[in-house]
């Protein structure tokens, strides 16, 4: 039986990947439905892999979940953002107004410019494609970046922030962008997005806004959605939370989304993960006995998980079944980096 797991990105993967770009309803600056932006991020993201960084250096580790010799969704583990050019974000801070003249006391938000998450990891990249929704294979996309972080402790910088996509209206509608945006930057969202996409965030950083910026001063369509993320991206803020991400104020500069982060050691996978030995590849009845795991193994292009049955042996050893030792190329004696499920 063929079993779906997730590898690093290949270039070969690129008219796959393009097609679930375009069902991503756009404002995934990570995964662009463009085409040449979109051929640019795959082809570093293989350069990436295959460059062996020994720290965090600004490298892309792009995954894909494959499903029967198809590409059915996308992960993605930055190593270090905005290295060259900056990670700017807003942070909702809050300040106070008091006039003892006038017995009066009021709180206001700012938008305060940041660069608190530059020279962080990031996780990032999550489409899974609609045909493979309601497999459990959106928690298997995000889990397995932590696996891949897990593995390589070295290469990923501490502490990981996500970006989720800002809300839009059901016509597509973006109050945040058209209030603080599209004033700024003189132009639409799509074409910031590609720019973005394509040639990198500079361009952010030399038009947004230089100063705070009182929230009391945006329209209420755009205050009523800081840091409220896209109805499909709900699910995956959710993932996050769970998965001890917190949300402290941090939000996109184009749509408003929320930014949330986390220390490596407090993410619940990696923190319960654990390296196991391979006792035996034996079969295994489909059983509430046998526990279901998401294990991992090898290290950069080397890497896979896979979802499969495992039983326990001894403390540090397992059985696993013979279809997930082929998909994950290991043997008997050989080391894996596993999870309950």
């Amino acid at each position: 039986m063929s079993l779906a797991f997730m590898r690093p990105v290949r270039r070969e993967d690129f008219d796959e990947i393009l097609a679930l770009a375009k069902q991503s309803g756009g404002g995934m600056t990570n995964l662009p439905p463009e085409p040449d932006a979109l051929r640019a991020r795959i082809e570093f993201a293989c350069e990436s892999f295959e460059a062996n960084a020994r720290e965090p250096g600004g490298e892309v580790y792009m995954m894909v979940l494959e499903d029967g010799g198809r590409v059915m969704g996308t992960s993605a583990v930055f190593s270090a953002v905005g290295l060259e050019n900056g990670f700017v974000n807003y942070r909702i801070n809050k300040t106070v107004h008091a006039s003892k003249q006038l017995k009066k006391r009021i709180e206001r938000r700012l938008l305060v410019p940041t660069h608190d998450f530059t020279g962080c990891g990031e996780v990032g990249s999550l489409f899974l494609s609609p045909k493979a929704r309601g497999g459990g294979f959106g928690k298997y996309l995000a889990r397995a970046r932590y696996l891949f972080i897990a593995q390589h402790r070295d290469l990923i910088a501490d502490p990981v922030c996500a970006e989720l996509r800002g809300w839009r209206g059901p016509n597509g509608e973006q109050p945040f962008w058209e209030a603080l945006g599209k004033p700024f930057f003189d132009m639409e969202f799509e074409a910031a997005d590609l720019t973005n996409a394509a040639t990198g965030n500079q361009f952010i950083a030399d038009l947004m806004p230089r100063h705070p910026i009182y929230v009391a001063l945006l329209p209420q369509a755009a205050r009523d959605i800081l840091g409220k993320p896209h109805d499909n991206a709900v699910p995956a803020y959710n993932m996050l939370l769970k998965e001890g991400f917190s949300f402290r104020g941090y939000i996109d500069v184009f749509d408003g989304g929320p930014l949330v982060d986390a220390q490596i050691d407090d993410i619940k996978t990696v923190r319960e993960s654990k390296v196991y030995h391979i006792a035996d590849i034996a079969e295994i009845a489909d059983s509430g006995e046998a526990p279901l795991m998401l294990m991992a193994t090898g290290r950069l292009s080397e890497f896979r998980v896979v979802r499969a049955q495992v039983q326990a042996v001894k403390k540090d050893t397992v059985n696993i079944n013979r279809d997930a030792a082929q998909t994950l190329g290991v043997k008997k004696g050989d080391a894996i980096r596993a999870v309950i499920w």
